[in-house]
């Protein structure tokens, strides 16, 4: 009895040491979980600040590029807008020259036209009379052709900027 009080005893002891073998394989099984499961949030938080950083930096690249782009179309516009104000004041120029023509042709045909009531012509007076006047009619008509077509052409230039 002695014995196998001795033997319970040691097979107590002897499961008694296996439960507490067992116990630590279970205490370093679960840390080795907790380790490994740190590991893996770790990770998985790495993996996202990385991602929203690098999605950040690209976000305020594309916003730079947008920015740049819309300066530089800015600058095109003001360039643009200042080659049409210098046309239209080139045109506006251009259209008081022809203005002052237009009234110098006109003063000249009431001139001629108050010449011709002096000397007690018409219009309808002399060859001599008829044809010097219709040199002058086609040689202002010519003029003012050349005027026309000077303006259509500003015209267009305006149009093209």
């Amino acid at each position: 009895m002695d014995n196998d009080l001795k033997d319970v005893k040691s097979g107590k002891q002897y499961s008694g040491h296996s439960n507490l073998k067992n116990r630590k394989d279970l205490k370093k099984q679960d840390q080795k979980t907790v380790v490994f499961f740190v590991l893996a949030l770790l990770l998985w938080a790495g993996l996202i600040a990385g991602g929203y950083f690098f999605s950040m930096k690209h976000l305020q690249e594309t916003e730079q590029n947008f920015l740049n782009q819309i300066n530089a179309l800015q600058q095109e516009n003001k360039r643009i807008q200042e080659d049409i104000t210098a046309t239209m004041q080139l045109l506006h120029d251009e259209l008081g020259n022809f203005s002052d023509e237009i009234a110098q042709v006109r003063g000249e045909m009431i001139v001629i036209q108050e010449e011709l009531e002096l000397t007690g012509e018409s219009l309808t007076g002399t060859d001599q009379t008829r044809l010097s006047l219709q040199e002058r009619i086609t040689e202002l008509d010519g003029q003012l052709a050349a005027l026309k077509e000077q303006l259509r052409k500003l015209e267009e230039a305006v149009r093209a900027l």
